[in-house]
């Protein structure tokens, strides 16, 4: 008896190993048969979003992976979601945020949280101002967000406003996750969790938020670019404009006092003139018709002309020299579009009329 008893025993152990694996397995078939997406002690990343104390463990990371496998390989109709779960705390552990000990919870990876760029309709009476305070961004960032100078704003207009403190960029040909990050800040694993960029990445025409980003100073809406000038002091600068050659010296253009046609600034500085409405070539005819002196004596004040080229040419004259020469202002020549001053020579005073 006691034989058989052991025998018995003998061959219960061995098949014991067996008959535990084959109900944990039974066991994990049926907890897996269950739809685990909507329960709230599920191991979830919305658990862990909707907790603000929750802290995931690296070991419940490794947990995620292990029960991952065992969903894939049974074929558990919770498979996917699990699966769903171990990719995203694998992209927030990969992005750096991760401490030594825990996986702690960053305001990026709130999925109920509004997320990336928010079209807003602006009511009356808001400005840029009082839709900022409310969002939380500066009036700024909204501002350069939509492309406004200022922060006055129409109502009904539709604006960008980001999600998080930052700005909204709409990405542009040859823009990478890299060069967006250099140019305007941030970090890319931010840029791209915050767009859900994780699998699309970037593309022409995309609209993003960059956190905390800025926009370089040449690129804001109210930048003013400085007035720009060229200046030859000194040299002696010789144009030609279809026969009518004049050297200049002491060139200097300044662009920012606007451009136009050389008559423009010829009415600007004589505006008793106004009434030669016609081409250069022909204000010293008409001048002459209308009793007012034309010579070839120049003098400050007086406007000097040339019928060479297409429609002529106009100046105006600032001051006479002792030697001779004349400092002269004029408009659309010698390739400043903008107002130049310069010195004609002596020698080369002869070559225009002046009416006085």
């Amino acid at each position: 008896m006691t034989k058989k008893r052991n025998k018995f025993m003998e061959r219960f152990g061995r098949v014991l190993p067996y008959i535990l694996s084959g109900g944990l397995v039974l066991t994990l078939v049926f907890v897996g048969s269950f739809d685990k997406h909507n329960q709230e002690d599920s191991l979830s990343l919305d658990t862990f979003a909707n907790d603000e104390t929750s802290n995931v463990s690296v070991d419940q990371m490794s947990e995620l992976y292990v029960v991952a496998d065992l969903s894939d390989v049974l074929g558990l109709a919770s498979a996917s979601d699990v699966a769903s779960n171990y990719v995203s705390a694998t992209s927030i552990y990969n992005s750096g945020i991760a401490s030594s000990g825990k996986l702690e919870k960053p305001s990026i990876t709130n999925v109920d949280a509004s997320r990336g760029v928010i079209k807003y309709e602006v009511k009356e009476g808001e400005n840029i101002d009082t839709i900022a305070a409310r969002y939380g961004a500066s009036a700024d960032q909204i501002r350069w967000s939509n492309g406004l100078k200022t922060v006055e704003v129409a109502a009904g207009t539709i604006i960008n406003i980001p999600s998080i403190p930052g700005i909204v960029y709409t990405v542009k040909s040859g823009d990478t996750i890299d060069s967006i990050v250099e140019k305007y800040g941030s970090n890319a694993n931010e840029i791209i969790a915050l767009n859900d960029l994780e699998v699309s990445g970037i593309s022409e025409g995309m609209q993003i938020v960059i956190k905390d980003g800025h926009l370089p100073e040449t690129e804001r809406p109210e930048y003013v670019p400085p007035r720009r000038y060229y200046n030859n002091t000194g040299t002696t600068y010789t144009y030609t404009y279809l026969g009518n050659a004049s050297n200049r010296t002491n060139v200097s253009c300044n662009r920012g006092l606007g451009a136009g046609q050389c008559t423009t600034w010829g009415w600007l500085k004589r505006p008793d003139l106004g009434f030669i409405k016609a081409n250069a070539n022909r204000w010293d005819d008409m001048a002459r018709s209308a009793g007012i002196l034309v010579n070839h004596s120049p003098a400050a004040g007086a406007i000097f002309q040339t019928d060479s080229g297409w429609y002529g040419h106009v100046g105006y004259v600032e001051s006479v020299n002792a030697d001779g020469s004349i400092n002269v202002s004029e408009r659309n020549y010698a390739g400043c579009y903008g107002v130049m001053f310069s010195t004609i020579p002596a020698g080369e005073v002869g070559r225009f009329n002046y009416i006085h």
